[in-house]
């Protein structure tokens, strides 16, 4: 039987001739996560896919940017962008020399040409089934000879670039809207949407 303390000596002696405890290496760093790859420039993000058949036409048929030379990755998506009175701008603001000519993004009617306090010059314009609505505002000047009730086709000239309505006036810009037709037919007061996801083609004249 071992005596405690020669148990004690042993231990001692064994930890004197045990080599010196050496720091562990440095991990090797993780591997970083796999990059996605990039989504194709022929998709688009899709809508919200309960708004109806008519999104999915609308998608498939694409719209066209409606300022000369500008394409959709121009364009910064103003459309959820708070504003006073806790509205939301449910619209794109799409930024562009005084006088850039201002095109038809759908094949479609001009309903209405007017003015008023916040739009200054605008355009009310609906595609061609009449199931959409387009907004054109802060228009300087319109095109020679427009009218109401003039069918246009997409990149068809309507306006120019401008500052009127509540547009700063160092900021020329078109403030374009599109909305969804309700049952009441009133083409002003339709359904918002986002019209980014759609703009297929940058913004070229007739």
């Amino acid at each position: 039987m071992y005596h405690p303390r020669r148990i004690s000596v042993i231990l001692l002696l064994a930890a004197a001739c045990a080599p010196a405890l050496q720091p562990l290496p440095p991990m090797a760093p993780l591997p970083l996560p796999v990059r996605e790859s990039p989504p194709s420039t022929k998709m688009r993000p899709r809508p919200d896919s309960s708004r109806g058949v008519e999104f999915d036409v609308l998608l498939a048929r694409g719209l066209m940017v409606p300022v000369a030379g500008i394409s959709s990755s121009q364009i910064a998506d103003s459309y959820d962008a708070p504003r006073e009175g806790g509205r939301r701008h449910e619209a794109l603001d799409i930024v562009a020399p005084r006088n850039t000519p201002v095109l038809a993004a759908d094949d479609g009617v001009i309903l209405r040409i007017g003015s008023n306090t916040l739009g200054g010059n605008v355009i009310w314009a609906t595609d061609a089934a009449r199931r959409f609505t387009y907004y054109y505002a802060h228009l300087d000047h319109y095109a020679p000879g427009l009218r109401e009730g003039q069918h246009v086709a997409r990149g068809d000239l309507l306006a120019y670039v401008g500052t009127t309505g509540n547009a700063p006036a160092d900021t020329p810009h078109l403030h374009f809207q599109a909305m969804r037709i309700l049952e009441n037919r009133r083409f002003s007061d339709g359904l918002p949407f986002n019209p980014k996801p759609f703009f297929a083609m940058p913004g070229v004249a007739r």
